[in-house]
């Protein structure tokens, strides 16, 4: 487990596009996340979601991605957020708990403002023309302003 330390380096964006079905694929990746030990509940990864129906449903298909899996999430407004390793969030807010915020997962069409704060953020594009679209337009924005930009094309 690194620590990130931000005065040192620029937050690292990974675009991950192709993605057939986004909601099965971030619950894969918060799964990955989890048993590498890179995320904790003092490194947090905050998944940020368009609206509380959206919040629902990303909770739903991460704690019934696997079977044999428990992937511990807890919206960010519960009171108990600070134990949780997976925060949902449907605002800009960072854990101000945590001792470094790791990982940023965006799944709103939208920059997550406080995106800069986070070592590393997630951007997930499907095969939808609107989704490439809003991607290309985040992937411009971090462009612009010097982020490096890593692109993975999912075949799954």
């Amino acid at each position: 487990m690194g620590i990130c330390f931000r005065i040192l380096k620029l937050t690292r964006i990974d675009f991950y596009y192709d993605v057939k079905d986004i909601l099965s694929f971030a619950s894969r990746m918060a799964r990955k996340l989890y048993y590498e030990k890179v995320i904790s509940a003092k490194q947090p990864l905050v998944i940020r979601c368009k609206d509380q129906s959206h919040c629902e449903e990303v909770s739903y298909s991460i704690q019934n991605f696997s079977k044999k899996d428990f992937l511990p999430c807890v919206q960010f407004s519960d009171k108990s957020a600070d134990l949780f390793p997976i925060i949902l969030s449907t605002v800009s807010e960072i854990p101000l708990w945590a001792d470094d915020i790791i990982v940023l997962l965006n799944l709103d069409t939208k920059i997550e403002m406080t995106f800069s704060s986070y070592c590393r953020v997630i951007e997930i594009v499907d095969q939808t023309e609107l989704n490439r679209q809003k991607g290309r337009e985040r992937y411009k924005y971090y462009k612009e302003r010097g982020y490096e930009i890593f692109g993975h094309r999912v075949d799954k």
